[in-house]
């Protein structure tokens, strides 16, 4: 917990939300500047792993850059982000798997390329929600 209006999540709720969702950004560099995309995605052993066609984020693969990885939720107010670095799955077992439990978030484009991210780091945190009381004005200049 934190005295900043934030509670910090521990690494088996970040886990769950990770492998509950779908949807979430890859963050990587494009020269020197941060560019996140959206991906659909899915957790496999411990991985996130992910389906994309050729440009930046195969590149960053192919580099092996460090990455970070971020999902949310706006409504109950947490995010959270993994960072690792990415590569491309390459055994056709593997990319079998990963497509398969992909199958279901099919983008136009070819995107038969899989991206892995293995994390070695994940956080969390989730926001506390102020709570209205209303104002002296609301309550007829009562505090």
């Amino acid at each position: 917990m934190s005295s900043r209006g934030l509670d910090i999540l521990q690494r088996e709720v970040c886990d769950e939300l990770l492998r509950t969702h779908e949807f979430g950004r890859i963050v990587t560099h494009i020269g020197d500047m941060p560019a996140a995309f959206p991906v659909f995605y899915t957790v496999i052993d411990g991985d996130i792993v992910f389906r994309t066609d050729p440009g930046t984020k195969l590149a960053a693969a192919a580099l092996h850059s460090r990455v970070t990885f971020e999902i949310d939720d706006a409504v109950e107010a947490w995010s959270v982000m993994a960072v690792g670095f990415a590569e491309e799955v390459r055994r056709p077992e593997e990319i079998d798997r990963a497509l398969d439990a992909l199958a279901r978030y099919w983008a136009p484009g070819e995107r038969q390329r899989v991206i892995r991210i293995t994390p070695g780091r994940v956080t969390g945190r989730r926001l506390r929600m102020p709570t209205h009381t209303g104002t002296a004005a609301e309550s007829g200049g009562q505090p």
